[in-house]
């Protein structure tokens, strides 16, 4: 009796799972994830990057996500000292038994202004019209009424009222940011983003009612020099999406092999904390124009016992290319001008 309500609570937490967000650990290396305004505040001339993750393999079935983007300046008016950019954003989440599957592709528009005669301190506004299709395969399912008395025998009907088996929908976001260079390596940066205005429809019967809930999502990052080749990355990610909220904080250490600003190799690792959920292992380098990332979910909620405390393997690559002036070492660096 205990196995099966086991594996009635897993079914109710998968199910659960469904109507949350697609969501990164390494969120300061998934910019258009978190915010539209993202795209295109970049010094180089563009971005393209992958993230991908694979959770919950200890439990039941992974779950696998992966998201690819790219962004760039498109304009640049450097007397009315402001930008537009923009960028793609490419999601595909398969969850389960049932391989429910969610792919979302996404364009996103910015502007960028300056706010100060030294070009290091900026605002940004952005929005991004999206295509959600979800989908299901109700054949990868097993039915009572499949049951022969002796034996699972796939070849009975199964009599549900099933619904459709795959759906598309409209979605728009919007977001909003402020950042701030105040030397060469040192940053301070603010955003705020809304996610899911339209709140698609995502029930899979006739019950039009059931929709994605809008998203809201706080982030915040800073770099503080430590020394000379040690560098201080904190930052923090707040979301909240109907009933779940999801709060993650923690801290890069930063070792940089260069102390040049246009050509700069460093390793880092750190630690970072999900409340209520997990502690998170991180590594990775930067090598030029190169950043690879990694890191590992530890879990620490209720889960703990089915999952033995494993949680999910994460991993972030991205490449930005630019043809970068050459700069004084005493030069604050504009991230855009």
């Amino acid at each position: 009796m205990k196995k099966v309500f086991f594996i009635i609570s897993l079914l109710l937490i998968s199910c659960h799972l469904l109507a949350q967000d697609i969501h990164y650990t390494q969120f300061y290396n998934a910019p258009l994830h978190i915010n539209p305004s993202n795209a295109g505040l970049i010094k180089e001339q563009f971005r393209v990057g992958v993230n991908s993750k694979n959770q919950w393999s200890s439990v039941t079935k992974p779950y696998q996500t992966i998201s690819a983007y790219f962004d760039m300046l498109i304009l640049q008016r450097r007397y009315h000292k402001d930008a537009l950019g923009m960028g793609m954003l490419f999601n595909a989440d398969i969850a389960g038994d049932s391989k429910f599957s969610t792919l979302s592709a996404g364009a996103a528009f910015t502007y960028i202004k300056s706010i100060s005669y030294r070009n290091n301190h900026f605002i940004a506004v952005g929005i991004m019209p999206a295509i959600l299709q979800n989908s299901i395969d109700f054949n990868a399912l097993y039915y009572d009424n499949q049951w022969n008395g002796n034996q699972y025998d796939p070849s009975l009907p199964h009599n549900e009222p099933l619904g459709k088996n795959s759906f598309v929908n409209f979605d728009l976001s919007i977001g909003a940011q402020w950042f701030f260079q105040q030397s060469l390596k040192q940053f301070y940066n603010v955003g705020f983003s809304v996610w899911h205005l339209t709140q698609p429809k995502v029930g899979l019967l006739s019950d039009k009612n059931i929709r994605l809930d809008t998203k809201y999502i706080i982030h915040a990052s800073t770099k503080v020099p430590v020394s000379s080749d040690l560098d201080l990355v904190p930052s923090l990610l707040i979301s909240s999406q109907g009933k779940y909220f999801e709060f993650i904080f923690g801290t890069l250490f930063k070792y940089n092999r260069s102390t040049s600003y246009m050509d700069e190799t460093s390793l880092h690792f750190g630690l970072f904390y999900r409340y209520a959920d997990a502690l998170v292992a991180m590594t990775g380098f930067e090598y030029k124009n190169l950043n690879f990332g990694l890191s590992y979910d530890i879990n620490l909620s209720r889960l703990r016992i089915a999952s033995h405390v494993r949680g999910g393997l994460e991993f972030s690559i991205s490449y930005t290319y630019g043809k970068n002036k050459s700069r004084k070492a005493k030069e604050i660096p504009c991230p855009i001008f």
